[in-house]
C-alpha cells in the first residue's frame, strides 16, 4: 500500500511538471522536434545501442567534461555529479561510490567492460584509476545482475577508455597544493590494419594533515604509477583481434597514532598496492546479423602493509593480500530483423585470495553463468528489453536474475522508460573465510566456512563463557538480492534544452550483517555473519541542462533519497524502540518520524554548473557549486588514526533518530578556467572546495582548498 501511494504521489507531480515544462520549454525554444543523441553506449544492453534509446536509467560522463574541469583521478570525475556519492574509507582515501542510495559494495566498477578487483575492505579505492586516458564512463543505475551477474545489485560504472582510432600524441602535466603531481602520456598510431596505443600516468602526493596535533597524517604521502596498451589487429574486416593491458603500482609511507587499551602508540612503515589485467578479444562478424565474440580477463591486485612500534622498535602490524580473478566469456548477438535483436553469452570464473587475515589460507571459488537478452519492438515506436542470467557459484545458491525495460516516446520531445528487475551481491571472501582476532580491542571475528570450527576449538579447550548462538544453527550465508523499479522520463525539446526525471525503489533482502556467536573467559566477543535485515531506498532524481546561448550552458542535479530498514521500521510501528536521555536518563519512545534511516545517506543532494566560453580569446570558464544535506555516520565512537571521535548513538537505542549526532550540511564550490593557445597546447587553472570547507573526523576524504595549474599538450592527426 506504501509502494501505490508514493506511486500515485509520483504520478500526480510528474503530471504537474510535464505542464510546467510544456510552458517553459515552449518558450525557450521555437523548435519542436526532437534531437536523437547520436553517442552509443555498449554498458546497458552489452550492445551498441544510442543512448536516446536506452529504456533504463543512464548517465553518460564524457571526456571532454572530464578535461574542462581538469580532473585527474576517479573519484574526483564522480564527485561532480549529483547522486553519486564518494563515501570516505577510515584512512582518508575515500573510496567506494553510492549509487541510489545502496552502499559501494553493491555497485560494480568495469574498465573497457571487464571488472576492477581488488576490494580489500568491500569497496573499491576510486584512487587507483587515472583520468587522463578515459574516453567516457557509462553509468547504468538500477540492478544490472541480469547481465553482469554479483556486484552489480545497485547498478554499473563502466570506464571506457581512449579509442586508437588516430594517429595522436599527449601529453598532460598538472601541479597543485600539498606537492601533488599528476603526469601523463599517451601515444598511439592507426595503420591498415593495426592499431597500437599506450600510456603512462604518475600521481604522486605528500597526503594532508586535518589533525596537526596528532602524530601522522591523515592521509600519508604516497605515489604510484599506471602503465597501459592495447593493440587491435584487423587481418579482414570481419575479424578483429584484441589485446590490451593495464598494471598499477603505489608506494605509501605510512605514520600513525594508534590509541589502543588506554595507551598511544605511534607506528610507522610502508605499504605497497599492486594491480595488473591483461584483457584478449577476437570478435568475428559472420553477416550483416550475426556476430561473436570471444573475451579472456586475467586480473591480479595485491597490498602488503608492514608497520612497527617506534619507540620499541617491533613488528606492530603485518598484512598481505593477494586476489587473482580470471574470466572467460562468448558473446553472441543475432539481428532476426530491424527491430529484433537477441544477446547470448556463457562464461566461467575462477577466483581466489590468499590474506593473513584468512589464515594465510588460499580460498577459491568458481562461477559459471549464462545469460540472454531479447531487444524487440511489439508494436511502433515501443522499445522494449527482456532479459535473465543464471550463476551457479561454487559457494552459495544459484541465482536467477530477470529484468524488463520499456521505452515508450509520447510525442517528438518525451519519452517515457520504465525498467524492473532483480539484483544480487554473493557472499565475499571477508564474509566467508575471514579469520581475524584483535587482542588489542577484544574481539574475534570470523568467515561463515571458519566459525564452526573456531567454537569448536574454544568449547575443547574451556574458553567459552556464553553461547549466543548454537554453532550447528550457523549456515552458509545466501548472497544478497534486491527487487527494483525504476519509472522517468526524457525530454528533449530541441538541442538547447533537456531534463531526465527518474523515480526508483530498491528493496533489498538478506543483508549480510554481523552477528554475535559467543564471548570467552576474557570477555572477548566472537562475531561471524549472518544474513538477517530488510531495507528499501526510494527517490527521485532530475538532470537538467540549458543552453542559453552559444557560449553559455546551465546545468542542475537533484536527488531526494529515503533510504530505511525495514525491520527498524517494522519494530517502530510496534511501539518497541526507545531512546534514553542522556543527561535525564529519561526513556521515551521513538516514533516513524524520529526515525532517519540508514546512516551515511543524505536525504537531498545538489549540484548547479555554469559553463562560459570565449572563442575570441579560446578561454572557458567552469563554476560548479554541489550542496550535501546533513547524514548521520553510526555507529561511531573510539579513535581513528589517533583521533578520538564522539559517540554518535546518543540515546543508546541502536538506531539513528533524529536525536542522535548528525554531519552538518555542507556546500563545495569548484571553478577551472582554460585557455587553449598556439595549435596543440593549452593551460588550466582553478580551485576545488574554494571556501576551504573540512570536517576531520566525519569527511577524512576532502582535504580543504586545492589549488592546481594544468597543461596540456594533444597533437591528433585529422
Amino acid at each position: 500500500m506504501i509502494g501505490l501511494s508514493v506511486l500515485c504521489t509520483f504520478a500526480v507531480w510528474m503530471k504537474r511538471v510535464y505542464y510546467l515544462l510544456f510552458i517553459t520549454v515552449w518558450n525557450l525554444s521555437a523548435q519542436k522536434d526532437s534531437v536523437a543523441l547520436s553517442e552509443v553506449s555498449v554498458t546497458a544492453t552489452r550492445s551498441e545501442r544510442v543512448i536516446s534509446r536506452i529504456p533504463l536509467p543512464f548517465q553518460l560522463i564524457h571526456n571532454q567534461v572530464i578535461r574542462s574541469y581538469a580532473q585527474v583521478r576517479l573519484q574526483e570525475v564522480l564527485s561532480e555529479f549529483a547522486g553519486l556519492s564518494v563515501v570516505p574509507q577510515i584512512n582518508g582515501l575515500g573510496s567506494g561510490i553510492q549509487v541510489q542510495g545502496l552502499n559501494p559494495d553493491y555497485t560494480l566498477i568495469l574498465m573497457d567492460g571487464e571488472p576492477l578487483i581488488g576490494r580489500y575492505t568491500g569497496s573499491l579505492e576510486l584512487s587507483r584509476v587515472s583520468a587522463f586516458n578515459i574516453r567516457k564512463i557509462e553509468i547504468v543505475k538500477g540492478p544490472s545482475s541480469s547481465l553482469y551477474g554479483s556486484e552489480a545489485l545497485a547498478g554499473v560504472i563502466n570506464i571506457i577508455t581512449d579509442q586508437t582510432l588516430t594517429d595522436k600524441l599527449m601529453a598532460g602535466v598538472r601541479i597543485s597544493s600539498r606537492t601533488t603531481s599528476d603526469l601523463n602520456v599517451l601515444g598511439a598510431l592507426n595503420r591498415k590494419k593495426v592499431r597500437v596505443q599506450t600510456s603512462l600516468n604518475r600521481f604522486a602526493t605528500n597526503g594532508y594533515d586535518l589533525s596537526p596535533a596528532i602524530f601522522g597524517q591523515t592521509v600519508s604521502p604516497f605515489h604510484n604509477y599506471t602503465l597501459s596498451g592495447k593493440i587491435i589487429y584487423t587481418p579482414h574486416p570481419r575479424h578483429e583481434i584484441g589485446v590490451s593491458l593495464r598494471t598499477f603500482k603505489e608506494f605509501q609511507t605510512n605514520q600513525y597514532q594508534v590509541l589502543t587499551s588506554g595507551d598511544s602508540i605511534r607506528v610507522s612503515g610502508d605499504g605497497t598496492v599492486q594491480d595488473w589485467n591483461i584483457i584478449p578479444t577476437y570478435q568475428w562478424t559472420l553477416n550483416a546479423r550475426l556476430r561473436l565474440q570471444c573475451r579472456s580477463y586475467w586480473s591480479g591486485y595485491r597490498t602488503k602493509t608492514n608497520l612497527i612500534h617506534l619507540e620499541t622498535g617491533d613488528a606492530f602490524y603485518h598484512d598481505n593480500f593477494t586476489q587473482h580473478f580470471i574470466r572467460n566469456e562468448m558473446l553472441s548477438t543475432y539481428k532476426i530483423k530491424e527491430n529484433f535483436r537477441i544477446i547470448a553469452g556463457t562464461g566461467i570464473i575462477h577466483e581466489s585470495v590468499t590474506s593473513s587475515r584468512y589464515g594465510d589460507q588460499s580460498n577459491n571459488q568458481r562461477t559459471t553463468y549464462g545469460f540472454s537478452q531479447l531487444e524487440f519492438e511489439p508494436i511502433r515506436s515501443l522499445q522494449m528489453i527482456a532479459g535473465i542470467r543464471l550463476d551457479k557459484n561454487s559457494n552459495y545458491n544459484m541465482q536467477w536474475s530477470p529484468k524488463l525495460a520499456v521505452l515508450y516516446p509520447l510525442t517528438r520531445w518525451m519519452q517515457l522508460k520504465c525498467s524492473s528487475g532483480t539484483g544480487f551481491k554473493a557472499p565475499d571472501f571477508r564474509q566467508l573465510y575471514l579469520n581475524f582476532s584483535n587482542d588489542a580491542a577484544s574481539y574475534a571475528v570470523y568467515g561463515t566456512e571458519v566459525i564452526q570450527s573456531k567454537i569448536r576449538q574454544l568449547m575443547e579447550n574451556q574458553q567459552i563463557n556464553v553461547l549466543y548462538v548454537d554453532p550447528a544453527s550457523i549456515g552458509k550465508v545466501s548472497a544478497e538480492s534486491s527487487v527494483a523499479f525504476n519509472a522517468g522520463m526524457n525530454i528533449t525539446v530541441s538541442p538547447s534544452v533537456n531534463m531526465d526525471l527518474n523515480y526508483f525503489r530498491n528493496d533489498i533482502k538478506g543483508l549480510i550483517e554481523t552477528q554475535l556467536v559467543a564471548s570467552t573467559i576474557q570477555q572477548r566477543n566472537i562475531y561471524t555473519y549472518t544474513n538477517i535485515h530488510r531495507a528499501y531506498t526510494t527517490g527521485v532524481e532530475l538532470n537538467t541542462s540549458l543552453k542559453v546561448t552559444n557560449h553559455f550552458t546551465i546545468q542542475a542535479g537533484y536527488q531526494f533519497l529515503i533510504a530505511k530498514d525495514k525491520d527498524v521500521v517494522d519494530r517502530i510501528r510496534k511501539g518497541e524502540v526507545f531512546g534514553r536521555d542522556p543527561y535525564t536518563l529519561e526513556s521515551y519512545r521513538i516514533t516513524a518520524r524520529d526515525y532517519t534511516g540508514l546512516s551515511n545517506r543524505s536525504r537531498h543532494q545538489a549540484s548547479l554548473k555554469f559553463g562560459y566560453s570565449i572563442p575570441k580569446w579560446k578561454t572557458d570558464i567552469q563554476l560548479r557549486l554541489h550542496y550535501r544535506d546533513r547524514f548521520g555516520l553510526f555507529p561511531t565512537s573510539g579513535n581513528v588514526s589517533g583521533v578520538v571521535v564522539p559517540q554518535s548513538d546518543l540515546n543508546g537505542n541502536g538506531i539513528l533518530d533524529r536525536y542522535d549526532r548528525f554531519v552538518n550540511s555542507y556546500y563545495l564550490i569548484n571553478l577551472t578556467i582554460g585557455k587553449s593557445f598556439f595549435q596543440h597546447f593549452e593551460c588550466r587553472f582553478g580551485a576545488e572546495n574554494v571556501f576551504n570547507y573540512t570536517d576531520p573526523l566525519n569527511i577524512p576524504n576532502l582535504p580543504g582548498r586545492n589549488i592546481f595549474i594544468q597543461f596540456n599538450y594533444n597533437l591528433i592527426k585529422s
